[in-house]
């Protein structure tokens, strides 16, 4: 009838699991998003003050066996950038801490464009 948790049922505990998941993937996704509209402010605000027009939009890259973030960054970087520059772009977009990414994994490019 009543478990060991103080009468808390399995169920009940694994329904705040799940709601606890899901709010973290809310608010995940609103950070990214976030992230993703300052990115692009920001780059538009830089491509503007440089006299040229560039885009910047966003792929979604699945990540495959022997892939780096920095192999990625320097397939996706704009003319004239850094690779470390593209690197730190990935990571903030992503809400990375570290480069480390694994084999499966899905990950936001920031890839901006001349136009």
């Amino acid at each position: 009838m009543f478990g060991m948790n103080g009468g808390e049922s399995m169920e009940r505990r694994t329904q705040r699991r799940v709601v606890r998941k899901s709010r973290k993937i809310r608010k995940n996704v609103f950070l990214l998003l976030t992230l993703a509209l300052i990115l692009c402010l920001g780059t538009f605000a830089m491509g503007a003050q440089k006299g040229r027009e560039t885009k910047t939009y966003y792929e979604s890259v699945e990540i495959q066996r022997g892939d780096t973030i920095w192999d990625i960054a320097k397939e996706y970087k704009a003319e004239g950038q850094k690779t470390e520059q593209m690197v730190d772009a990935i990571c903030e977009v992503n809400g990375l801490k570290t480069a480390n990414i694994r084999t499966g994994e899905n990950i936001i490019v920031p890839v901006t464009r001349e136009i």
